[in-house]
């Protein structure tokens, strides 16, 4: 069964998961929010509704990223000591593994980070306080034995693939972009001696996200309904055990990279020039970085020394990271565009100057 618009409703009442008389009553509706899954969300009014994600290439590894999401669920819901991870994960409802589809719930009046901050045009550094806190709780939450357990067969304990994205094949079916963009990295003996290193210091030590960015934010009401906000993290295909250090430098690449994104490129203008385009510049959004890091270092309970360790292989992370997004921005491309450039000058500086891009580019 291949879902659509029109056949999802039917699906979920066919699954138990909605009743005839809900989708009498209920105002009910159905957005497609497909990109690289078939993503539908269904929504009940003030009621939570549903996410439903379906894979749409039908091969093992995305099979298994799929199979590694309902895993992590699963786990949160079943394993008490993953109790951090229970807290900030959706609520998931149903796993088909035949279809390959997974449900979980939709809350009301929810966005994205990336919606939230374009939205207000700001960064509260409440949220950011929010999620440097959650991400905090779960990177202390030791590891319980997962042995037996056959959720805990889709951990692969690997290094991300951007740390060995200077290797030819890494990419897959080459496009343009993505050739140039390999050869860029391959021109560089700093980025290969310093992916090289990084890979080679990976550490398998906690449960990690492996996508951290604004997108997989989410933030909704509280409760409460006293104007606060709460925060789950969705979207853990890519969940591995693996280095907490790479969550972190997710979300600090996440504002380097919204800032460049943002800025307005021309031909035969200097970086230096381009980033006095930037609608946001980076200095306004250090104070909500700083609170992000401030949570999560507190969570952790590191001295100074080790939050200093921490944060150096954050930053570094980090711009491995990058190349990641430079990658996603113009996987459809024809071209390498101007902004993809930037992202991987920008990453090539961190990696070579990592305590200045600490201080200077993110303020701490």
């Amino acid at each position: 069964m291949i879902l659509s618009r029109s056949n999802v409703v039917h699906y979920l009442l066919d699954q138990g998961l909605l009743s005839y008389g809900t989708v009498v009553n209920d105002d009910l509706t159905v957005a497609d929010s497909t990109r690289r899954n078939r993503n539908f969300k269904v929504l009940r009014g003030a009621e939570q509704g549903f996410f439903i994600k379906q894979i749409q290439i039908f091969d093992p590894p995305t099979i298994a990223t799929l199979a590694a999401e309902a895993g992590c669920y699963q786990l949160a819901r079943e394993v008490p000591e993953l109790s951090a991870l229970a807290a900030i994960v959706p609520r998931d409802l149903l796993y088909d593994r035949q279809r390959h589809i997974l449900v979980t719930g939709l809350l009301p009046s929810a966005e994205s980070l990336m919606e939230h901050h374009r939205r207000l045009n700001a960064f509260p550094v409440d949220v950011a306080r929010l999620f440097g806190g959650q991400l905090g709780r779960l990177h202390r939450e030791p590891l319980p034995p997962l042995e037996g357990r056959p959720e805990a067969s889709v951990f692969r304990r690997q290094p991300p693939w951007a740390l060995s994205s200077h290797q030819l094949g890494t990419f897959g079916a080459l496009n343009r972009a993505s050739s140039k963009l390999l050869q860029i990295l391959q021109d560089y003996p700093d980025f290969q001696r310093t992916l090289d290193e990084m890979r080679g210091d990976w550490r398998c030590e906690r449960l990690v996200h492996g996508d951290l960015k604004w997108e997989n934010c989410v933030v909704y009401p509280c409760r409460s309904n006293d104007g606060k906000l709460d925060g789950r993290i969705v979207d853990w295909e890519l969940a591995d055990i693996g280095d907490p250090a790479w969550d972190v430098g997710g979300m600090l690449q996440a504002y380097i990279c919204f800032w460049i994104l943002t800025m307005q490129f021309h031909a035969d203008v200097p970086l230096a020039t381009v980033e006095q385009s930037a609608p946001h510049p980076i200095v306004g959004m250090q104070p909500s970085i700083r609170a992000f890091w401030a949570a999560y270092v507190a969570e952790l309970r590191l001295e100074s020394a080790a939050a200093d360790t921490m944060l150096m292989r954050s930053v570094k992370y980090g711009a491995a990271r990058m190349i990641q997004t430079a990658y996603e921005a113009m996987q459809y491309s024809a071209q390498i565009s101007p902004s993809a450039l930037a992202l991987l000058q920008v990453s090539l500086n961190i990696l070579k100057e990592p305590k200045r891009a600490a201080t200077q580019l993110l303020g701490l």
